[in-house]
């Protein structure tokens, strides 16, 4: 049977194409993200990541960063229906030991860590759909080991600096709208009480 050039997904006008997509699993849409560079467009598209979102047709995934046989860190993220690791790519820069994670709406944060024995304040950030890293602000302090969270759109990451406990460095938070980092001042018997 010949197929017309003008025939499938790229016949269809774009909106009815997005919406189409959006119902599509995330695992489709890779592979279908690499058949051609007009399915790459439509894919990558920022209409369709909203639509998915407004559609509620985001699906839960597991990522896991796991250092094997002392090498830098690899991630992974677990497909649900296969039941399997599959590899994404790995950031080369991030710190081999002790980063603090946070995963936030499409992401996770990469904080800190250890590099060659040394605290870092890098902070990275993995982009869970098109898994790509992108490089954000560091921290105003190297931290290893740090507790980190999410509260109303911002990142407090406490401990981790290897400094006295009244520091004024314990603290701080990154605000994921400015992408601005800023000092979380804590009363002294509460940072008695976290230690």
């Amino acid at each position: 049977m010949k197929v017309s050039p003008s025939s499938g997904l790229c016949s269809l006008p774009d909106d009815v194409a997005v919406t189409c997509l959006a119902q599509i699993s995330r695992f489709d849409l890779a592979a279908l993200a690499t058949a051609s560079k007009s399915h790459r467009a439509l894919v990558s598209s920022p209409e369709l990541s909203e639509l998915r979102r407004r559609m509620g047709c985001i699906e839960t995934c597991l990522y896991v960063c796991m250092r094997i046989s002392g090498g830098n860190p690899r991630w992974f993220v677990l497909n649900p229906h296969h039941r399997r690791l599959n590899p994404i790519p790995s950031n080369p820069n991030q710190a081999p030991e002790s980063s603090s994670f946070v995963a936030v709406d499409g992401g996770i944060y990469v904080l800190g860590g250890l590099i060659n024995c040394r605290l870092s304040s890098d902070v990275w950030f993995l982009d869970c759909f098109y898994h790509t890293w992108n490089r954000v602000p560091s921290m105003k302090r190297p931290r290893v080991y740090a507790s980190a969270n999410v509260v109303d759109g911002k990142i407090y990451v406490c401990g981790g600096c290897r400094e006295e406990a009244d520091s004024t460095n314990w603290a701080e938070v990154f605000d994921l709208k400015t992408q601005t980092w800023g000092t979380w001042f804590l009363p002294q018997d509460k940072k008695q009480d976290l230690a």
